[in-house]
């Protein structure tokens, strides 16, 4: 006997109350606690969050998981240096189809 349920997969970690019955209430609940879970993440801690149909045997053991929804959550900064962002010579130059100038050949 396969038994079906979603749950709600925060930071790789799936809570035991955030697994609901796969039905149509059940993903309700799911998508109701991924809103949740959102509004409370003051900490800025949640880096992931996933809701997935995971199928269990009649032992409880995993024999499928399929994806259902996920969220990027954005971090409150970013160390990531984007001054170049949206220059396209630079990013031809990067990419090697810079001017001979460039290179170095000054003719």
């Amino acid at each position: 006997m396969i038994k079906k349920k979603y749950e709600l997969i925060q930071n790789g970690t799936c809570h035991p109350h955030d697994s609901f019955e796969k039905c149509r209430e059940g993903l309700d609940q799911a998508y109701q606690r991924a809103e949740q879970v959102i509004s409370e993440d003051s900490d800025h801690e949640l880096w992931q969050l996933e809701i997935h149909c995971t199928s269990y045997d009649a032992c409880g053991k995993i024999v499928a998981n399929e994806l259902v929804d996920e969220w990027e959550v954005e971090e409150g900064y970013s160390d990531m240096d984007e001054s170049m962002d949206g220059d396209f010579d630079s990013a031809m130059t990067s990419a090697g189809f810079g001017m001979d100038e460039d290179y170095g050949l000054y003719e």
